[in-house]
């Protein structure tokens, strides 16, 4: 609350619906954003798809309850195949209701959206939802209520969904690739002329943990979401 009172200080204005953006090129920027919608589970036996949902009659209790559905309906609304060649599904509603505005805003007043995110690239998709509670991974049924639930988002998809748009394209990273691409050591060397030995080694331990694929580098991704007539390649050039 503290922090946007004090935003509201400056000059913003907060829309709480994004189709109220009616004309001129806008930047979106998606931060971990995506990764904290709820999302859906679909798994394929052998009689169809199956969606996971939880039975919380007992919340000290809760269990996975599976219950068929028609994917045919899903593929429908999504206007793309997502069962194509897969035997699991995640994938969120709200994220595609989201894509479909932004990019249809895009589509008609250029700009474009930048996402940040944990995620794969991969055709194939996987399990990946998952529990944090105390910074420690959690059983996804215990601790409900104090846990971070989250998910890797497959970036294969989000493509496939912004192909069904003529005038859309994307280009995608790492972010290893993407942050190195912007000149972040070069920054960092800058940075680090005129202070404290002490600060100099913190910050390329937090530039390290940004870059290294063994850390964040290569487990966040980053894609660029735009009109193809707009030719901007800024940190996408590896």
């Amino acid at each position: 609350m503290n922090k946007k009172k004090n935003l509201n200080s400056k000059k913003f204005s907060w829309l709480k619906d994004i189709e109220k953006i009616k004309s001129n090129p806008t930047i979106f920027l998606a931060n971990e954003f995506f990764d904290a919608i709820p999302i859906k589970q679909f798994f394929k036996k052998k009689d169809g798809w199956f969606e996971r949902f939880v039975n919380l009659n007992n919340p000290k209790k809760a269990e996975f309850k599976d219950e068929k559905i028609n994917i045919k309906k899903i593929e429908k609304h999504l206007n793309f195949e997502i069962s194509k060649n897969q035997n699991v599904i995640e994938y969120s509603p709200d994220t595609f209701k989201y894509l479909r505005i932004i990019c249809d805003l895009i589509e008609k007043n250029d700009g474009g959206m930048l996402v940040i995110d944990y995620g794969y690239a991969d055709s194939k998709m996987h399990e990946t939802l998952q529990a944090v509670n105390n910074h420690k991974y959690s059983n996804i049924l215990e601790n409900i209520g104090d846990s971070d639930i989250t998910y890797n988002i497959n970036f294969h998809s989000f493509e496939k969904f912004i192909n069904q748009f003529k005038e859309i394209n994307s280009i995608f990273t790492n972010q290893k690739k993407f942050l190195t691409s912007m000149g972040i050591l070069q920054r960092a060397e800058i940075i680090s002329k005129n202070i404290a030995f002490s600060k100099k080694t913190d910050l390329f331990y937090r530039v390290r943990r940004l870059i290294d694929e063994k850390q964040m580098g290569e487990l966040f991704k980053v894609m660029l979401i735009k009109n193809k007539k707009n030719n901007f390649r800024t940190g996408f050039q590896n």
